[in-house]
């Protein structure tokens, strides 16, 4: 049986890639830049979607995949 890592966390940087046109990597940078650690999900979110046109999904999952990475969820 695979181990599948659920959700934002088994997305990996290919797949985000050609979804986006950015790597997680890009994205990261670009969260820092906004200040998620200040904003909160939710205005993360709606950024991402309004200012860099990502589907509703999309945003969701690169703003829970930043807070995995930085500590910011459980």
């Amino acid at each position: 049986m695979l181990n599948k890592v659920p959700g934002a966390r088994g997305i990996g940087n290919d797949a985000v890639l050609n979804a986006t046109g950015r790597s997680w990597q890009e994205w990261f940078q670009i969260l820092d830049r906004f200040d998620r650690k200040a904003k909160g999900h939710k205005l993360t979110a709606k950024y991402l979607h309004t200012e860099h046109q990502l589907s509703g999904w999309w945003a969701q999952m690169v703003t829970v995949r930043y807070e995995w990475e930085h500590g910011l969820r459980a």
